[in-house]
């Protein structure tokens, strides 16, 4: 028997030429299972625990603050500056050293992180809670200073409204790290 052979040349098998097709599409039950898998693992993403969004804007805090670390500690080896972080109970302000004090930076872009109105600081340096209340002119609680040198803490970002929490902890050599989100106990 004989395979039967195309306009093109190429053998197609009977039931092709049959119907008069080369190629076969998807059908609507197939189509249909595919968007009923697809709608499953999305709501499973969505539910699991593990990748809640209750926790996003803690992450993003931390985050941020990290980087705002980071590039403190480098503008102030590269530029010869020394820097200060005023941690305050909902917030904080960037203070550059100049002409003898402590004076808040005009650098902008320091100040483009804001915490929610449910996040509250708490900060621990050498194993002392330090009095964060707000006053009139901002504390240097953690110095960045020229020599790439940084004050070793701890600080703790809670938000009351999820009951999560992250920690932040400084190295002298200024390197940060960020653990949580937790919850609050």
């Amino acid at each position: 028997m004989k395979q039967p052979i195309s306009a093109t040349g190429t053998s197609t098998p009977k039931r092709a030429l049959r119907r008069g097709l080369t190629q076969r599409g998807f059908t609507l039950w197939e189509l249909l299972i595919v968007v009923a898998i697809v709608a499953i693992t999305i709501s499973v993403v969505q539910l699991a625990p593990g990748l809640s969004d209750e926790t996003r804007d803690l992450k993003r805090t931390g985050k941020e603050l990290g980087k705002l670390f980071r590039l403190l500690n480098q503008e102030a080896v590269f530029e010869n500056r020394n820097y200060a972080i005023s941690v305050q109970d909902n917030g904080f302000f960037v203070l550059e050293f100049n002409e003898g004090k402590w004076l808040r930076s005009p650098e902008t872009f320091f100040v483009r992180i804001k915490m929610t109105e449910s996040q509250r600081s708490q900060l621990i340096i050498e194993n002392q809670i330090i009095d964060i209340s707000e006053k009139t002119q901002p504390e240097p609680h953690i110095l960045i200073l020229s020599s790439g040198e940084m004050t070793p803490f701890e600080w703790r970002i809670s938000d009351e409204v999820i009951q999560s929490g992250i920690v932040l902890q400084g190295n002298v050599l200024g390197g940060v790290m960020m653990t949580g989100p937790e919850p609050l106990t």
